[in-house]
């Protein structure tokens, strides 16, 4: 794969994606953070955020960012039709790609909701105050600020995966109405600060990109499909975090993918959860994956 002209090598030395997650328009964020178990105990600075590794992500980004709405169609167009989460799987190489000083994580999830209606799915993603009661690893969330279908949101991450790991993430998002009657959500971090001493009297956030380096950078996009049964959803994740430890890579590596893998299909999950208790919908009879 090759982006900005420079060849992207599946990294040998990996770690995860989450928030998170999925957010069905913006919480695959902490799908990220479950990778910190993998990384191992370290003190809270222990990376710094490159400004060759920025610049790699963010080309990476873009490219991602204007082909999605052709990938999710294309996506799209291949799903079977399950009620539930129908795929979770690498948006990207096989999921994690390296970059100078960094891993890009890249992850794609699928999902079906029998009945529902496009306005209950849109409303459930944009109903940013309720985010704690859908996802378990979002502690709180509010907008900031908010002018039509463009708003900031922040959302304060918490994951317990051996370690715990705690993240300030505040956020862009960008929903707009594409001209075949879907629905695109863009989320972008714009600052993701990690915070020290967790409800201590002591606590603090530290610097930006100077940290453990579980997530410096963030991307969420979903595509909302209506379809005569239901809603197709379409989500990818992109995160930007540290290395694995010298060394390492050949172990953690198949753990931080099935660990990847498993965070969109639980993010997932509990979106598709979110939607059906909103429009009074019942539980399918059996998973799909």
């Amino acid at each position: 794969m090759k982006y900005g002209g420079r060849p992207v090598e599946v990294a040998l030395q990996a770690t995860v994606s989450s928030a998170v997650m999925p957010r069905a328009a913006r919480l695959t964020l902490a799908c990220w953070i479950s990778s910190a178990a993998c990384l191992g105990p370290t003190p809270a600075h222990a990376a710094d955020l490159l400004p060759r590794t920025a610049q790699a992500y963010e080309r990476y980004a873009d490219e991602a960012t204007q082909g999605f709405v052709a990938r999710a169609r294309k996506a799209a167009a291949g799903a079977t039709r399950c009620d539930g989460v129908i795929a979770a799987r690498a948006g990207g190489g096989d999921g994690i790609l390296s970059v100078p000083g960094g891993l890009v994580h890249h992850w794609l999830g699928l999902a079906f909701v029998t009945g529902a209606q496009l306005k209950q799915v849109d409303g459930v993603a944009r109903d940013y105050s309720s985010y704690s009661k859908v996802y378990k690893s979002v502690v709180s969330s509010k907008v900031l600020d908010q002018k039509g279908n463009d708003y900031r949101v922040l959302i304060r991450l918490k994951e317990d995966a051996g370690l715990t790991a705690v993240l300030d993430v505040r956020s862009a998002v960008d929903y707009r109405a594409q001209s075949d009657g879907s629905v695109t959500a863009i989320s972008k971090s714009e600052e993701i600060r990690q915070v020290e001493d967790y409800e201590k009297p002591n606590e603090s956030l530290l610097p930006v990109g100077r940290d453990s380096g579980y997530l410096w950078r963030a991307h969420t996009f979903t595509h909302f499909v209506p379809e005569k049964d239901g809603v197709l959803i379409v989500m990818e994740t992109l995160g930007l975090s540290r290395r694995f430890p010298y060394g390492t890579g050949w172990f953690l590596e198949p753990i931080a993918r099935r660990i990847g893998r498993k965070s969109v299909e639980e993010s997932l999950t509990e979106f598709v959860v979110a939607i059906r208790r909103s429009a009074g919908l019942p539980a399918p009879g059996s998973s799909c994956i």
